[in-house]
């Protein structure tokens, strides 16, 4: 579809990107890199992600997109991570690990799929497919 307002558009583009605080802003997990789908992390957008649980480590945090954030909860959830600071050493003890497992394995996940994506792009310029 064209755009019948490219200058309206960039404008808008130049302003989040702004808001955003860089000039290529990506999601750690997924890659998006569209300045007009990521938003600024904020409370609003729950986009700060507390790596360990906001109530084990409050500086411990990640920037996520809003999908990738609520996909990291989901995968903490189901590793049996609980959101509340356990009082037991050994139990606070494994709800981390087990937190820094889930943030391992997607993060090894999403290094996987860059490294992919990367070959991808080197194989199609190679070809003459590329930029």
């Amino acid at each position: 579809m064209k755009n019948i307002h490219p200058l309206r558009a960039a404008r808008r583009k130049a302003q989040r990107l702004q808001t955003l605080g860089c000039d290529q802003p990506i999601c750690l997990l997924c890659g998006c890199s569209e300045p007009m789908l990521l938003r600024r992390v904020t409370k609003r957008f729950l986009e700060l992600h507390h790596v360990v649980g906001r109530k084990n480590d409050r500086s411990f945090t990640l920037a996520l997109c809003f999908n990738c954030h609520a996909l990291v909860t989901e995968n903490l959830r189901g590793a049996g991570v609980t959101m509340e600071r356990e009082r037991d050493p050994r139990k606070f003890a494994q709800n981390v690990f087990r937190a820094l497992a889930v943030h391992h394995q997607m993060l090894s996940n999403a290094c996987w799929r860059f490294s992919n994506m990367v070959m991808s792009e080197d194989e199609n310029i190679e070809s003459g497919n590329g930029k």
